[in-house]
């Protein structure tokens, strides 16, 4: 039988869980409308729907996990949305700053044959603009060790796996200073005082704020 069909709204609710790893945690209310600039009695509607065909396990005060079957409908959309931002990069000149909000209106649109076209134009890539893995045609579940550049201790030396694409401003900065994917350097010292940190790259210190710090996933190098 074929899945029942869900809404845009529905889907953005799904892959807004996966983004924040709602497979394996609890995501919280709030958490899903901040990323999604909703109120937190809507999104408390829809986990509340989307519970109910089995897609995520929502409990109050916990927040909700995605079913086995939430979860390949959110890797569905990432791939969709992943490809598109590849696409408009590499044949519509776009910017990685300006693809997310594109792809965000066009991951639910597209066609599943348009998807096989645009993969195939694209070398089918196993990671779009930021870093980010795009999951394969048969939607096999995604393994993911970076964690954010905050979260290294001091003199940890990194390599940048992948970045946020929710924010555009954030994006503009890391191209200025090529703080991007596949970039080296070290973490020198947190300030105190719940202050920035601070990082060498390319023989220079740069400040960066938490915000900036939280957009950018790294492996040890």
């Amino acid at each position: 039988m074929a899945a029942r069909r869900i809404s845009a709204s529905d889907q953005d609710y799904l892959r807004a869980i996966y983004d924040a790893g709602g497979r394996s945690r609890s995501v919280k209310t709030g958490e899903i409308a901040h990323v999604l600039h909703r109120t937190p009695a809507a999104v408390t509607a829809a986990l509340k729907r989307l519970h109910g065909r089995g897609l995520v396990d929502y409990r109050r005060f916990y927040g909700a996990v995605l079913t086995p079957s939430g979860e390949r409908r959110a890797l569905e959309m990432v791939r969709h949305h992943r490809l598109i931002e590849r696409f408009l990069v590499e044949f519509l000149d776009y910017d990685w700053n300006d693809v997310h909000d594109e792809a965000d209106r066009l991951e639910h649109v597209i066609s599943e044959e348009m998807e096989r076209r645009m993969a195939a134009k694209v070398s089918d890539p196993t990671t779009d603009p930021h870093g980010d893995s795009i999951p394969n045609e048969a939607l096999d579940a995604l393994e993911d060790d970076a964690r954010r550049l905050t979260d290294l201790p001091d003199g940890t030396a990194f390599e940048v796996a992948r970045v946020s694409d929710r924010n555009r401003a954030v994006l503009t900065y890391l191209e200025e200073i090529q703080l991007v994917p596949g970039a080296c350097g070290a973490v020198a010292r947190r300030l105190p005082f719940d202050g920035p940190l601070v990082i060498r790259l390319d023989d220079e210190e740069i400040t960066l704020s938490r915000t900036v710090s939280d957009s950018v996933f790294v492996r040890p190098a």
